[in-house]
C-alpha cells in the first residue's frame, strides 16, 4: 500500500466535511476496503473495474487511492495515478445515497493536494459527455476542456471530454 509516508488516517486535507452532525474523513484505501469499493464501483461505472484492477492500484507506487468515510463506512473513493510529471484522475465515485454532500469535492481536493506534493505539473481526466455534474465539479477545481475522445466509453458508447488542470507544485 502506498501512503507517501502518511498513516492510513492522515492524508492531505483530512479536515472533514460537515454533513449535519457527521464528519467525513479522507483516508488511504487498503485491500480490505475493496469489497465496499466494488459495490460503489458497480453503482457508478459501466463497465466497472475488477477486483484485480482495484487491487493493483492500491499497491501501485505511483497511485493515490483514497476513500471518503462517514461514521466508519466507505461512501466514496478516488484514484489518481502519477505518470512522469503528470497525473491522471482515473476514477472518482460516491455511493448514490451520499451524493450532493460535498464528498466528491473533498476527494478531488485530496487528490490534487497529493499531486502537488508529488511535484506534478498537471492532472488530466476523461469524463462522459453526459456527466454534466461531474464536469461541473472538475471545472470548479480549475480543470479545462481540451477536446473530446470519440466513442471513448462503452456500455453505453459515448464520447469523453478530455480535461486538464495545471498545477503549481509545492516548494
Amino acid at each position: 500500500m502506498v501512503t507517501s509516508g502518511l498513516p492510513r488516517h492522515c492524508v492531505p486535507r483530512n479536515d472533514g466535511v460537515e454533513l449535519g452532525i457527521i464528519m467525513t474523513e479522507v483516508i488511504i484505501a487498503t485491500e480490505g476496503d475493496i469489497p465496499r469499493i466494488l459495490e460503489i464501483e458497480h453503482e457508478a461505472f459501466s463497465p466497472p473495474w475488477t477486483h484485480g484492477a482495484l487491487l493493483a492500484e492500491i499497491y501501485n507506487e505511483d497511485s493515490f487511492f483514497a476513500l471518503a468515510v462517514l461514521q466508519g463506512e466507505v461512501v466514496g473513493f478516488c484514484i489518481l495515478r502519477r505518470m512522469a510529471d503528470e497525473g491522471e484522475l482515473l476514477q472518482i465515485a460516491v455511493d448514490p445515497m451520499y451524493r450532493r454532500r460535498g464528498l466528491a469535492d473533498k476527494l478531488v481536493i485530496a487528490a490534487l493536494d497529493w499531486a502537488k506534493a508529488q511535484g506534478l505539473h498537471s492532472v488530466f481526466l476523461e469524463v462522459r459527455v453526459s456527466a454534466t455534474p461531474a464536469a461541473a465539479l472538475y471545472e470548479k477545481h480549475g480543470f479545462e476542456s481540451m477536446g473530446q475522445r470519440k466513442d471513448y466509453y462503452t456500455d453505453p458508447t459515448e464520447d469523453a471530454v478530455l480535461m486538464r488542470k495545471g498545477l503549481v507544485a509545492r516548494g
